[in-house]
């Protein structure tokens, strides 16, 4: 079962089975709260997803879509572990990041690349990715 901890350990979670899909995503959120071009995320049926430890803060935005999208830090640190998306309301979005175990990292190999708008031109795609401008 992959697990993953946040920057100070406090917070901890973990999934089990394999992710629906997984994706580098380069909107423009992702660009700030992964202080890089995008960030690897798995998404998750909300049943696979379990909270181990820690508490959480969160902090809502709007998405594209006009809908809430929450962020899941943890509350001593402030590291996203997991993104909630009115949209998507049965899936939980996994930052990969986060993960422990270098096998589970290895695993999270991303089968297409999102807002791809918003990624800079000398960020070569992952050629064997699905390439996509939006969500």
């Amino acid at each position: 079962m992959p697990q993953g901890s946040c920057m100070c350990g406090e917070y901890q979670h973990e999934y089990s089975g394999n992710p629906i899909a997984t994706a580098v995503c380069h909107c423009k959120p992702c660009h700030k709260n992964a202080g890089q071009t995008g960030s690897v995320n798995n998404l998750l049926k909300a049943e696979q997803y379990k909270k181990t430890s820690g508490k959480v803060f969160n902090w809502t935005r709007k998405g594209d879509s006009g809908k809430d999208v929450t962020y899941n830090n943890c509350a001593t640190c402030g590291c996203i572990m997991t993104v909630s998306a009115e949209v998507m309301p049965e899936m939980v979005i996994f930052k990969a990041g986060t993960l422990d175990d270098q096998d589970a990292i290895e695993s999270s190999k991303p089968a297409m690349q999102i807002y791809n708008k918003h990624k800079p031109a000398w960020c070569d795609g992952l050629a064997y990715a699905q390439q996509k401008d939006g969500a």
